[in-house]
């Protein structure tokens, strides 16, 4: 029986197991459905498979919100007045004042099956695995001649975890176990006693039951059944010490069903077991129904490079710390960012979580939804990765908290529409951060009004969509902002309290022997907040002309709204430079810059915005530039790195791009390929904290940055090729979206070699561009056509027209590359 892990393009191995002690989740291999997920951890001995939820939530309070609307005067009064540092706590104070002490939930780990597997000897050949096109996890090994095998996966298809244990003989002798989940060394919080009190575990038969409620009495937890198998027959299965043990047995096959939020006990643990029964079929045949759903997501788009050799983990984050990670490498985080997307989220669960499905930590540090970069960070790569249904978790979340929001507005601003506090949970959506530099920044929905244009950008025609999930958020958030902002006498706008997240103007920083977080965040019109203004307005006016047009279904926009939306849009002033010649973080001449900091907030109109790009606005790039050539190296953590790394690749500077990713890779990459908050050991190039929280953003963020360097969309300009990197010189992307249409592309850039096919979904006309080292172009197509145009610095500009749906047109230069 073959029982070695084949090794492909597709999968990530190790040579080692986890070994960060009492925190091994941290390094486990995992796999998911969206809606359960399971960590596979541990060694050739003793293993735990550790199982979550996405709707599996604890330790949350959710007080009413008072009514202190009134704050909002006071707090104008004095950054009048220039009280700036009393004004910034004015809100936060008035709800302290009122006893308001709401606090965000943490995921809640539902259990572990524990596996101990007793040893014939030594081990040799120890090997982990993580078939990202099947999510199916692997270890093996070999102890005395015999080879051993552990799989598991969780099934998109039927809902269940499905584990196996195989040995080249009749020799396994396993324990299962399941019950809550443990962490060695740690104390239990006071606030899982709980957990403890209600837990049941028991076995029947084949059987294992484990159960507990959460605070709110609400039951969970899952039934484990061991199947019997023709390579089983031969051995015993006994209920042992609150174990089942099979011994004797070539293979073990073993399913897992959970449940959460059931009223009793009995409720839960009857429908996982009835759901385990209906579940036919082998380990294989479970495997092949789930790997046909996965692999349709998994290859929805795809990226492949040149020089894949198929390396283990640990041999290519050891290059990576020795100087520049391979192009190997950067394929294959590629490939695990969108792989863990997919395992950790779904159209119909709740938004990807910042630990996934996979948090063994009970309070773990930040694991909340947070609308000021991370959430943001987390789907920006669904756009051109050929995702575009999985922002429907996004929306569904946010929309069913409006009224919610609305009540925000209403208390905390006195305000029509929505304040969205940037931290929520799915139990918690008012305010539970209650400090200035949260409290007093209305960005929230702003920035994220952008995910829903931009996927209507690129799903045009779904009318549902629109009018179900996208229009009624951007409307609230319109409402918002028409109340909120205000304007100085000459009409220039006057947006405050303003944000810029989560920096403090360097003049109002105390001295370094008083370190105090966020000393004073609060000010005029930070520059993010004026940019993902005029976005937002811009948005909706394109969309009223759509509704005009009957492209869109009318939602009763009038023409006073209209006339507000253009004049906030008319006293937006151009963006102010500083006398470094970088962009102004704040445009307010009386708040200075602070380069000593994580976030690129003020860069938001190059990227993630739109507004300002190399092609139609070059003139203005060159102090964004400086901006972030300013940023301090170590202030910076994982995700900022693959933030930093997207400006770049929106610069057209593919190499800084590449090194933002190489020092992510250096300082924030776990072997498994988790990426942390911040490096932990003194390296330099990130900030400082220890432990280093899991913030799985990062990941994403590279996937993101990796297209960001291949390819940029908007809706009238599409550039091949910006920003590549020379690792990435030679190298092929398959079915990438951009907003009216699909591209395929391979190209060998030392060999000036590019062939490019983009088939159209609509009618299309939109600027072109390639680096000029892919000169002469030669275009052939059905229904489309390139025009030339002027060129652009070191790009070849070209307009490109289509006919409608279905219309094709092919780009070659050179002698074109593969295929």
């Amino acid at each position: 029986m073959g029982l070695d892990i084949k090794i492909t393009r597709d999968t990530i191995w190790m040579k080692r197991p986890s070994s960060w002690w009492h925190d091994m989740y941290r390094e486990g291999l995992v796999s998911g459905n969206g809606i359960n997920g399971a960590n596979f951890y541990g060694g050739s001995g003793e293993q735990t498979v550790l199982l979550g939820r996405h709707d599996l939530w604890h330790g949350g309070r959710k007080d009413e919100l008072p009514d202190v609307h009134e704050a909002l005067a006071q707090t104008r009064r004095d950054m009048e007045e220039g009280r700036w540092t009393q004004a910034s706590w004015v809100l936060s104070d008035r709800l302290k004042e009122k006893g308001y002490e709401s606090r965000l939930e943490a995921p809640l780990p539902l259990a572990d099956i524990r596996v101990s597997i007793r040893p014939l000897g030594s081990f040799s050949g120890y090997r982990r695995a993580v078939q990202m096109d099947r999510a199916e996890v692997s270890s093996r090994w070999t102890s005395k001649e015999t080879v051993f095998r552990c799989d598991g996966f969780v099934s998109r298809a039927d809902d269940v975890i499905c584990l196996r244990y195989r040995a080249s003989g009749p020799v396994l002798d396993v324990k299962l176990g399941m019950d809550m989940h443990v962490q060695p060394g740690k104390e239990l919080p006071e606030s899982c006693r709980h957990i403890v009190e209600t837990r049941e575990s028991r076995t029947d038969g084949n059987r294992i039951f484990y159960s507990a409620a959460d605070e709110e009495g609400n039951y969970y937890g899952a039934v484990l059944k061991v199947s019997r198998t023709e390579r089983m027959q031969e051995g015993k299965l006994e209920e042992w010490y609150g174990c089942l043990r099979i011994t004797g047995a070539e293979e073990i096959q073993v399913l897992v069903k959970t449940f959460a939020k059931k009223k009793s006990r009995e409720e839960g643990l009857a429908e996982a077991l009835a759901r385990l029964e209906e579940t036919a079929g082998d380990y294989e045949q479970l495997l092949e129904r789930h790997k046909e759903l996965h692999a349709k997501l998994y290859h929805s788009a795809g990226f492949c490079t040149d020089g894949y050799v198929g390396r283990c983990n640990e041999s290519l984050l050891e290059e990576a710390f020795d100087g520049e990670q391979p192009a190997e490498l950067m394929e294959k985080l590629w490939k695990y960012g969108r792989y863990l997307f997919l395992c950790g989220g779904h159209p119909e669960s709740n938004p990807f979580p910042l630990y996934g499905l996979w948090c063994g930590d009970y309070e773990p540090m930040w694991p909340h939804n947070m609308a000021n970069e991370n959430l943001q960070m987390i789907y920006w790569h669904c756009f051109a990765g050929n995702l575009l249904p999985m922002h429907h978790s996004v929306f569904r979340y946010y929309n069913e908290r409006l009224e919610s929001f609305r009540q925000n507005a209403g208390r905390l601003y006195g305000c029509r529409g929505i304040y969205m506090t940037a931290g929520t949970t799915p139990g918690v959506a008012s305010p539970t951060q209650v400090v200035p530099v949260i409290m007093n920044w209305v960005g929230a929905a702003g920035w994220l009004a952008a995910h829903y244009y931009k996927y209507l950008e690129y799903e045009k025609e779904d009318v549902r969509a629109f009018t179900e999930e996208i229009y009624p958020f951007l409307d609230e958030t319109a409402r918002f902002y028409e109340d909120f902002i205000t304007f100085y006498p000459d009409g220039r706008i006057k947006l405050y309290p303003s944000v810029s997240p989560e920096n403090t103007p360097q003049n109002f920083m105390p001295p370094p022997d008083r370190i105090v977080p966020h000393p004073m965040p609060t000010t005029i019109n930070s520059t993010i907040d004026l940019a993902i203004v005029r976005e937002f307005f811009t948005h909706m006016l394109l969309l009223a002309e759509r509704m005009e047009k009957k492209e869109l279904p009318d939602q009763g926009i009038g023409g006073e709204r209209k006339k507000t939306w253009k004049r906030i849009l008319d006293a937006i002033p151009p963006y102010a430079v500083n006398g470094e010649g970088a962009v102004r973080e704040w445009q307010e001449a009386l708040f200075e810059d602070r380069y000593d900091h994580r976030h690129l907030s003020h860069i938001y109109p190059v990227f993630p915005g739109e507004e300002i790009n190399s092609v139609q606005q070059p003139e203005l790039m060159g102090a964004f530039r400086k901006a972030v050539a300013l940023r301090r190296i170590e202030a910076q953590t994982g995700w900022s790195m693959a933030h930093m790394a997207a400006i770049y690749a929106r610069f057209d500077q593919g190499e800084e791009a590449a090194a933002c990713l190489d020092n992510m890779a250096k300082a924030c990459l776990l072997p498994n390929f988790f990426t942390l908050h911040n490096d932990y050991r003194g390296m330099g190039i990130t900030m400082d904290m220890d432990p280093a929280p899991i913030q799985l953003d990062a990941a994403e963020g590279y996937v993101n940055a990796v297209q960001e360097m291949l390819l940029f969309a908007s809706g009238d300009l599409l550039k091949l090729l910006p920003a590549l990197p020379r690792r990435l010189e030679k190298g092929e992307i398959h079915n990438f979206r951009f907003p009216d249409g699909t591209l395929s592309m391979a190209w060998d850039a030392g060999k000036g070699a590019l062939r490019a096919e983009l088939t159209m979904c609509r009618k299309t006309s939109l600027l072109l561009s390639i680096p000029a080292r892919f000169e002469g172009v030669r275009s052939s197509g059905t229904g489309a056509e390139l025009l030339p145009g002027k060129p652009q610095n070191d790009f070849l500009v070209y307009r490109l027209v289509s006919d409608g749906p279905g219309s094709r047109i092919l780009l070659e230069t050179g002698a074109h590359s593969g295929s």
